[in-house]
Order: structure tokens, then C-alpha cells, then sequence
């Protein structure tokens, strides 16, 4: 879980000056103190046979690859924010959690995050943890704890259609992408990925990968030490 939350801080940190707006900072987020030990550039080679000039597609592969020696869960997907619910019955299972806002960012915004292909957690993005979400809708349009997650989406397309919840759905993120789970295609639209992979019990590498035109253009790799 920390791992997570240091990733999700980087991603809503780097989403927020990309978007030029506000998104959610809340519960999911845990941001360690740390302490920076050493920063590299690779804009050629490779680190770990992620190589520069390689696909988004096959940048993800060699990433489930090296999964288990580096003990990497999660991959961040910068600016992966949406308008529409379209195409998310197939995303959603492939991803940690979703953020649901209005276009400007709200305290009401709402977190739903995912465990074992259930429903883990949902949060307002003020701190307020709730049992479920909406609270008073019909069954077949409320989002509660350890609800499917091959449900969901049908549930939100329910709850959208409720006037008083309508402006949730004007900012959609899915930001945390499980790597042990299938590519999604629309990962390549974002133009920076994440990775944490821990390197002992206080020391943890943060992998940056920067991509132009489908191809990885450079590498970040940053070393820091939680205090």
C-alpha cells in the first residue's frame, strides 16, 4: 500500500499541472517524508531491457516481465482523465481505482478504489469514507463495499442518469493501472508513465517513462529513502 500511495501522490500531482485544475487529494493518497538519493536520465540504452525507442505496447510487456523480480503492481498513466463513460466497461477491471468529479475539481468528488476485483474503499475527496454511493438510490444504481467490480460500470451508467449526481460524471480518472492485468490500448494517449519498485524496507526506485509519437523517449529513474 505504500508503494501505491506514493504512486498515486506522483499522479495526481502530475495530472493536476497537466489538466491545470484540481484533482482529488484525498484518503487514497499516504505521502511519505523521503529523502532524494540519486537521479538519472537515460535518453538512450535501457534500465532493466526497457529500452529507449520501444512501443508503449511492447514497454508494457517487458514491464509484466520484469513484475515479480522487481515487485512492481501498479503502473501510473499520467493524464488518463475522461468525459464520457465510453469504453470504460472494459477498462474499469483493469485498474485500481476511479476518481469521479466535476470539470473543476469539488471536496464532494468521489474515490472508488478496488481489491481483489471488489470494491475496497469509497471516499469523498474531503476525507468522508462511506459504506456506499450513492446513499439513496435503488440498488441497481449504488456503489457499495465489496461490490464486483464487473458491476460497476453499469452501475455508473445508472447513477449518471440521476440528475443530482450527473455532474460527477464530467471528469472521469483512472490513473493506477494493474500490471498484472491485460494492456489497455488507450494507455498509449498518455504521454508519461509511473512505476515504484522498492528496493528494501526504506528505499524505493520511482521509474518516469516519457513517450512521443508511441515510442519511449526517455527515462527518469529516481532512488529515495522514506524516513
Amino acid at each position: 500500500m505504500k508503494y501505491l500511495s506514493i504512486l498515486l501522490l506522483i499522479l495526481l500531482t502530475l495530472s493536476a499541472c497537466m489538466k491545470q485544475d484540481v484533482n482529488p487529494t484525498g484518503p487514497i493518497i499516504e505521502p511519505p517524508f523521503e529523502k532524494l538519493i540519486s537521479r538519472d536520465t537515460l535518453k538512450t540504452g535501457q534500465q532493466w531491457g526497457i529500452t529507449i525507442g520501444q512501443s508503449n505496447a511492447d514497454i508494457y510487456a517487458k514491464i509484466q516481465e520484469i513484475q515479480a523480480d522487481k515487485h512492481i503492481d501498479y503502473v501510473g498513466v499520467v493524464g488518463n482523465v475522461f468525459t464520457s463513460l465510453a469504453g470504460f466497461d472494459t477498462k474499469i477491471p483493469l485498474y485500481q481505482s476511479i476518481f469521479l468529479d466535476q470539470s473543476s475539481g469539488t471536496s464532494t468528488g468521489i474515490q472508488i478504489s478496488f481489491a481483489d476485483d471488489k470494491v475496497k474503499a469509497i471516499f469523498t475527496n474531503d476525507g468522508t469514507a462511506l459504506n456506499k454511493w450513492p446513499l439513496n438510490t435503488a440498488a441497481n444504481a449504488t456503489i457499495a463495499i465489496n461490490d464486483p467490480v464487473g458491476g460497476i460500470y453499469q452501475k455508473l451508467v445508472n447513477i449518471k442518469q440521476i440528475n443530482a449526481y450527473a455532474n460527477k460524471f464530467e471528469r472521469l480518472s483512472i490513473f493506477s493501472k494493474y500490471v498484472s492485468k491485460v494492456y489497455d490500448p488507450g494507455m498509449s494517449a498518455s504521454p508519461l508513465w509511473y512505476f515504484v519498485a522498492p528496493l528494501g524496507a526504506k528505499r524505493y526506485n520511482v521509474v518516469d517513462l516519457n513517450f512521443s509519437n508511441g515510442k519511449l523517449v526517455s527515462i527518469y529513474s529516481s532512488v529515495f529513502e522514506s524516513q
